[in-house]
Parts: structure tokens; C-alpha cells; sequence
């Protein structure tokens, strides 16, 4: 999908287990250096041994009581303070850990345990610089650790520095290649640095090594599939990721409709719209996409109540009013249209589409000099757009269908040619630009046309062979 997509980074990290860490519950600290630390007294002792019982049984607010209470007893006792952070650690008190490790590693305690721990806290606290730095001084000492590679991986995704971050990945997957996080991010990676088919390998091997992020994966795999040109896959990578997390970002479900909706794969467009609005249930874009889709495959009366809760929802946006105003157009209810395209007008003024909706309304309503005012003002309002717009194949769609009202057939042929070029499946396009054909006297051009509409759309198909049969 689109670039909106991914600028979240999903921060379910596995590292944050102590599992993954050199640390152990077993605590049996091994002391670094000892220079700035007193010798702790005997009583002191016994409730460091004490609170490693309590942390062994993962009672960490017991055992946080113990190494406070030795802390205070002996203030430079580096075990205990380090200990004591950890358990706050276990405890997401992220804060109060990040003391006891501070702590530890300036009265000597073993730097390379303190940066294990100490990366993660920083960045829980989203203090991102700490955390690399704590990474890299691990690095420095552990230079092939497979932790501390996966977390400068995962710390430069989280910056954005995806460049970077691709070389430590690639190291951890050299110890560790069944790491199916660590392929979703170098998919992600080889994707925000524009590596497509790298995007694709990775994101199949994050799949198949059962990452966390598996919607994720699926949607990234899609995506360079779509990049590749491979959208029959791709389809089918994105509903593998609405199987397995529906809750994917409200862009995903938008985007993904789009691009059925380009195919002319209508039912699909409506369907993921719909599911999307499952989740996002006031969601302004599907509201309003929806009932742009049903009024393409010609379901009316569902056109307007997707419409209705489009304005419900989204009444500040010109295009909720709009899409309405089309949809009361194809039901003929042509006062409720005219109604709803003047509201559109009041929220986006000189606005093409609405224009050319109310040319419709007023011809509907029998009153033909307003609507060749607007038939005018729809002409110059979509030129303009297209002109702005010059990959939006509805624009020149929209442009064309007014430029034919208006008996410009060669340039509203010009037009459709143009919306098709960007759209090959548009449909409606397709069948309009038979029929400006055949009024234009083409008609081996309009029979070209009915045979493309028969791949596309029978009915369509069939339309236009009734127009061309009634010469």
C-alpha cells in the first residue's frame, strides 16, 4: 500500500522477554570492577540473597524491597542497585530502572550487563539515543551478538534510519536465519530505501519464519508485489493480512479498495470498504469511497445510505455532499441532488464534478438554461482539475462525460482515451468512449470498444451493442 502506511513501526519486541538477554533471573551477579563501591556489610548481603529468592519466584515488587532496603543500608552496593533496576524493569516502572542501572554502572558493575538491560529501558522511555549508544558500547565488546545487532537493527527502524539498519539485520540473520522478526524488518527496511524485490524475499521469509508481524509481512509482501507488477499476488498477500490482523491502519483497508476499484473489481472494492468500516466506523474516506463504489456497479439506493452516513460523518468534506448529490442523481431524485451539490458548493466552491452533477439534476428538472450554466462551469472546473491532476483517471472520466454533454465529442473522446490509458479496466470509461465513437460516426471504433466491454463488464457490453445495432 501507500507510504502512510508504514510510518508506525509496530514496537512489539521480543527482546523486551529476558529470555533473549544475557541476563538471568538466577541471580548470581558477577561483579565488574569495584572502585567506587564500598564493601557492603553481612546484612546487606543477606537481602541482596533475599531479593534474588523473591526475583528467582518473579516476586520483582518483593524483591524490590529487599534490594532497597540493602541499598540503604549500604548505599554503593552496585549489586543491589542493579538488581533493584532490573525488577523494576520487569515491571515496565521504566523510570526507577533506569536509576538502578545508572546507578550500578557508575559504581562499576559489569557495563556489558547494565547495556543488555539498559538499551531496552531507554527505549521504553523513547529515549532512542541512549538506547543506540548503550547498543553500540555492547557492540563494542560483543561485536557478533545477536542481540545487540537485532536491537541496533530495530533502534534505526525506529529512527528511520532504514539504510543503516539494514547491515546490523543482515548480520543477526547470518547467527539467527529463521528470525522472522528480523526479516519483517528488513522487509520493512528494503522497503522505505525503495529495494522492492529484496522487500518481497524478506517479507515471504518473515512469513515463513512465523513472525509477530505477520499482517505486517503480508502487507509488505503485497506491496512489493504491487511494485513488481505482480497484483494477482499481491491481492492475495493483502487478504492473508486482513485474515490474520483486521485491525490493520485505516490507510490499509482505503488503499486496498482503491486498487480494486481500478481493476474494475467492484465487489471487492466494496467488500474491503465494508470490512474496513467494520473497524473504522465513522471512517470519513470509506465512508465516502463506498458510495462512490456503489454507485459505479449501478446499486442506487445503497449508494445513497453510504452517502448519508458519509455526510453524517464527514459533513465538513465537499466530497461526502457530492458523492450524494451523484448518488441522488442515479436514483433520480433530482431536488434531494440539487440540495446536496449546493452543499458541496458552499464546503468547495467552483468544484468540476459537483457542477457536472447539478448540469444532471437541472436537466432531470426540466430547468435547461441553469443547466447549461453549470454544463460550462463543470467543463472549465474539470479542466482545471485535470490539469492539476494529470494521473487521476476519474478526473478525465468525469472531464470527458462533460465535455460530451456539452457536443465536444473529438475532445470528450480525448478525454476517455486519457482516463482508460491511466485506468485500462474503467469500465463506465470504456462504454462511454464506445458510445462517443459511434456519435462521432466511428463506428468499427465503438465495435472495438464492445469487444474490450466484453472482457470487461457483459451488460455494459451488451448496452453498447444496442446503441451501435440501432443505426
Amino acid at each position: 500500500m501507500r507510504e502512510k502506511l508504514f510510518i508506525t513501526i509496530f514496537t512489539s519486541f521480543l527482546l523486551l522477554t529476558i529470555g533473549t538477554f544475557a541476563v538471568v533471573s538466577k541471580v548470581h551477579a558477577q561483579p565488574g570492577k569495584r572502585d567506587k563501591q564500598t564493601k557492603p556489610n553481612d546484612k546487606a548481603k543477606k537481602l541482596l540473597n533475599e531479593g534474588n529468592k523473591l526475583l528467582d519466584r518473579k516476586d520483582f515488587r518483593g524483591a524490590i524491597g529487599k534490594y532497597a532496603e540493602a541499598v540503604v543500608i549500604s548505599p554503593n552496593y552496585a549489586d543491589a542497585h542493579f538488581w533493584k533496576g532490573y525488577s523494576h524493569y520487569r515491571l515496565d516502572e521504566f523510570n526507577e530502572a533506569r536509576e538502578g542501572l545508572d546507578a550500578a554502572f557508575n559504581l562499576g558493575y559489569s557495563p556489558i550487563k547494565v547495556y543488555t538491560v539498559r538499551w531496552v529501558v531507554n527505549f521504553r522511555l523513547q529515549n532512542y539515543e541512549a538506547a543506540l549508544n548503550d547498543v553500540q558500547k555492547g557492540l563494542e565488546k560483543e561485536p557478533n551478538s545477536v542481540d545487540f545487532n537485532t536491537a541496533l537493527g530495530e533502534i534505526l527502524v525506529r529512527k528511520g534510519d532504514y539504510r543503516a539498519a539494514i547491515v546490523p539485520l543482515l548480520k543477526t540473520l547470518q547467527r539467527n536465519p529463521k528470525s522472522g522478526d528480523t526479516h519483517y524488518f528488513l522487509a520493512l527496511s528494503y522497503a522505505k530505501t525503495g529495494d522492492f524485490k529484496s522487500q518481497i524475499l524478506s517479507a515471504a521469509e518473515a512469513v515463513k519464519n512465523g513472525t509477530t508481524f505477520m499482517g505486517e509481512s503480508y502487507v509488505l509482501l503485497g506491496d512489493g508485489q504491487v511494485a513488481d507488477g505482480k497484483t494477482t499476488e499481491a491481492t492475495d498477500a493483502y487478504k492473508k493480512a486482513i485474515n490474520v490482523k483486521p485491525d490493520l491502519p485505516e490507510d490499509f483497508y482505503i488503499n486496498l479498495s482503491q486498487l480494486y476499484r481500478s481493476y474494475n473489481n467492484l465487489p471487492e472494492a466494496i467488500d474491503i470498504a465494508q470490512k474496513g468500516l467494520k473497524i473504522y466506523q465513522k471512517s470519513k474516506t470509506l465512508l465516502i469511497n463506498l458510495t462512490w463504489y456503489y454507485s459505479l456497479a449501478d446499486r442506487k439506493q445503497e449508494a445513497v445510505g453510504a452517502g448519508q452516513q458519509a455526510v453524517k460523518y464527514a459533513g465538513e468534506d465537499a466530497g461526502a455532499h457530492t458523492n450524494l448529490c451523484r448518488a441522488y442523481n442515479d436514483r433520480e431524485n433530482y431536488p434531494a441532488a440539487v440540495l446536496s451539490c449546493n452543499n458541496a458548493l458552499k464546503i468547495k466552491p467552483g468544484d468540476g464534478e459537483t457542477f457536472l452533477y447539478l448540469y444532471s439534476a437541472n436537466t432531470g428538472l426540466g430547468k435547461k438554461a441553469l443547466a447549461a450554466d453549470y454544463l460550462k462551469k463543470a467543463v472549465a472546473g474539470l479542466q482545471s482539475f485535470t490539469k492539476d491532476n494529470p494521473t487521476d483517471p476519474d478526473g478525465f472520466y468525469l472531464l470527458g462525460n462533460a465535455l460530451y454533454n456539452d457536443n465536444q465529442i473529438k475532445k470528450a473522446i480525448e478525454s476517455y482515451q486519457e482516463s482508460i490509458k491511466l485506468s485500462p479496466n474503467f469500465m463506465k470509461a470504456n462504454y462511454n468512449l464506445g458510445n462517443a465513437y459511434f456519435y462521432d460516426g466511428n463506428s468499427n471504433a465503438a465495435r472495438s470498444q464492445y469487444d474490450k466491454l466484453l472482457a470487461l463488464d457483459k451488460n455494459y457490453a451488451g448496452k453498447l451493442k444496442q446503441t451501435i445495432d440501432a443505426k
